[in-house]
């Protein structure tokens, strides 16, 4: 008996624009209305939306350095601010809209909406996981998320 081997190429990874109300689940929006800042959170929600959209491309991510440098040549990010928190940890900021981009020894990369500072923002449910993702993936991500900021903070005050 001989074994064979498959190789399987993944489409591209293609992070699509969605309108909130179609990506940010009813629960959801009860659940980010219930706290004084509901913003982020149901800009969480419509990112895990987004990123559950594709499966990850499994290719590795070679650090959040590599990340922001992609991040850096999309022109919609032109005046990001990268401010570096720690040795593992870095906040963009695009105008009013800030995220946290952190790495751990091992080499896993989150993608976190609230600051990474505090202990309770450190959890699962308030991190996106990128490490299944290339950093010029990772990096398209985070453009595209960007992107929808001013509709998701303009669903968050309707109603």
């Amino acid at each position: 008996m001989s074994m064979k081997l498959q190789m399987l190429q993944k489409p591209p990874v293609i992070f699509t624009q969605y309108e909130p109300e179609r990506a940010i689940s009813a629960e959801d929006k009860a659940f980010a209305k219930r706290h004084s800042n509901a913003l982020p959170w149901l800009w969480l929600s419509y990112s895990r939306f987004v990123l559950e959209d594709n499966d990850p491309c499994m290719e590795p991510n070679n650090g959040i350095g590599l990340t922001i440098a992609y991040s850096l040549q999309y022109k919609e990010l032109a005046s990001l601010k990268v401010k570096r928190m720690d040795a593992h940890s870095y906040e963009l900021k695009l105008g009013t809209a800030s995220l946290f981009l952190t790495e751990t020894e091992e080499g896993d990369v989150f993608l976190y909406f609230f600051t990474p500072e505090h202990y309770c923002n450190l959890r699962e449910d308030r991190r996106l996981d990128l490490t299944g993702y290339s950093s010029d993936a990772s990096a398209y991500f985070i453009a595209t998320i960007f992107a929808a900021y001013d509709n998701v903070k303009q669903y968050s005050q309707s109603e």
